[in-house]
């Protein structure tokens, strides 16, 4: 089942959307398996974020500076197939923002709110994206 939920609240003349996706799918425990090294790793976890932006019909990139993204990853099941083809169940991100730490906080906070909505209780809600730069952070066990 696919459930969409956005807001999208303007303050001042910084202006401000977030959009939080929440997708409820099963896919396999498994961790990564992939080999890769913490730099690959997080490539890839970057790539899933925009797959699932444009699942939605949004284009991360085309979003005014001073964005962020971020998603809800299950690490303990992060595997080649999810990797290659799985979307985050949830995400939040925020554009047009007055500074960086301002449209993290905003993308972190909306993620996590749609993780308590949907009770999506097996991924943490970690920034992907900070402006165009990969900000995502391998934990050290995954990344092995």
């Amino acid at each position: 089942m696919v459930k969409l939920w956005s807001k999208c609240t303007g303050f001042g003349r910084t202006g401000l959307a977030v959009v939080i996706v929440s997708m409820s799918l099963a896919w396999p425990a498994t961790a990564a398996d992939d080999g890769a090294d913490g730099g690959a790793l997080a490539d890839r976890v970057s790539a899933v974020f925009h797959r699932s932006m444009s699942h939605w019909k949004y284009d991360y990139t085309k979003l005014p500076d001073r964005k962020a993204g971020v998603a809800c990853i299950p690490w303990e099941r992060l595997d080649t197939a999810f990797l290659d083809s799985a979307i985050f169940e949830a995400l939040g991100f925020s554009y047009s923002m007055a500074e960086d730490s301002g449209a993290i906080d905003v993308a972190t906070q909306g993620c996590n709110r749609m993780k308590a909505h949907y009770k999506v209780t097996d991924c943490v809600c970690e920034v992907v994206l900070i402006g165009e730069a990969m900000a995502v952070t391998v934990p050290e066990e995954v990344g092995e």
